[in-house]
């Protein structure tokens, strides 16, 4: 099924509908919108969703939704707001300021181990782009050629990381962890062997440098994750229902859609959706091709599975970043894109 951009002129007053909805939320507390309201007298429906991170190519598939008129097919007006270092994604859905958002799985279920009423409803990549990185020449490819290795790894996550290795056999005593910079230069230059990154973002500028790059993604290294949860709180999933479907059904189709036109879709992120924010469309183009495989699933884009979620807990469980136990079945919802698929396992074909 092919669809086509809708016009310049359709795009503008979806905007501005979208705008003068966004007004009147925010003069109302920013309270999610009541799905009696969805799409009644042939207005579109705005919804706010929380991005985890800046406006690039990993959430090509929201953006290619909106271009393609999946989300107004849906009567929805999206506005996606983007997320950054300083901002928490499930702050602002919490918060009511965003409907829906996408969170790191750690970050995620520390926050509800602390109380906060979230919950997942499905995850943009079915196996998270976080990698260690090495050059060919001394790659890392199995836990025993950590040792004696110096690797660059951000703050979050490092004790997940330190407990399997040693679970594994690893002497981390011989390891040398150094912060990870926001871009793998310490790999380039040999001050570090390996690099723990984002296989789409970092991986993507490695390779278009023309160095042969070697991936160790954690789910193989033996870390279970997804990668950006979507998530919601339960209340708004029971007052929002089928405001969240009818979003989740569209997104399904805008990540569908952008699995299918890695190209056009990163040249959508740079030339239209973020312009302004110095994107390299070769880059771009990059991590496009290499997150399409990660975010394939074999039941569909999105998809959650519980007793994969199950594993996540017990591992931070057992790492120490959480206290207790959660149960998965609490955490994740499955019933919401179960909905949006039906029997089917796509949507566009």
């Amino acid at each position: 099924m092919k669809h086509t951009a809708p016009s310049a002129r359709r795009r503008r007053i979806a905007s501005v509908v979208a705008a003068a909805a966004a007004v009147a939320i925010g003069l109302a507390g920013c309270a999610a919108p009541s799905t009696d309201d969805a799409g009644s007298g042939g207005d579109l429906t705005p919804v706010n969703y929380q991005l985890s991170w800046l406006k690039i190519t990993q959430f090509g598939g929201f953006f290619a939704g909106e271009a393609e008129g999946f989300y107004e097919e849906e009567g929805i007006a999206p506005t996606f707001t983007a997320g950054g270092a300083n901002i928490l994604a499930w702050q602002q859905v919490t918060g009511g300021a965003a409907l829906l958002g996408d969170e790191d799985n750690t970050l995620l279920l520390q926050a509800i181990e602390s109380g906060e009423d979230l919950v997942a409803l499905g995850a943009v990549f079915q196996k998270s782009p976080m990698a260690i990185m090495s050059l060919s020449e001394d790659p890392l490819l199995e836990p025993s050629d950590f040792e004696g290795k110096t690797l660059a790894f951000p703050d979050n996550g490092i004790e997940q990381y330190t407990a399997v290795l040693e679970s594994q056999g690893v002497d981390m005593s011989t390891v040398t962890v150094v912060p990870a910079g926001a871009d793998p230069t310490q790999l380039v230059t040999g001050q570090v062997d390996g690099y723990a990154g984002y296989a789409t973002a970092q991986g993507a500028a490695l390779e278009l440098q023309g160095l042969d790059v070697e991936y160790l993604y954690f789910e193989d290294l033996g870390i279970p994750s997804y990668g950006n949860v979507i998530i919601t709180t339960k209340t708004n999933l029971e007052e929002n229902r089928d405001l969240i479907v009818k979003f989740l059904r569209a997104t399904v189709k805008g990540y569908e859609w952008m699995n299918a036109n890695p190209e056009d879709g990163a040249a959508l992120v740079v030339n239209e959706v973020n312009p302004t924010g110095g994107l390299d469309l070769e880059t771009e183009t990059a991590a496009a091709g290499i997150q399409a495989d990660l975010i394939a699933g074999e039941n569909g884009v999105l998809r959650l599975d519980v007793d994969k979620f199950q594993t996540i807990i017990d591992s931070l469980v057992e790492a120490g970043t959480l206290s207790a136990p959660l149960d998965a079945a609490d955490v994740v919802d499955t019933s919401v894109l179960d909905e949006v698929f039906g029997d089917k396992t796509a949507l566009l074909r």
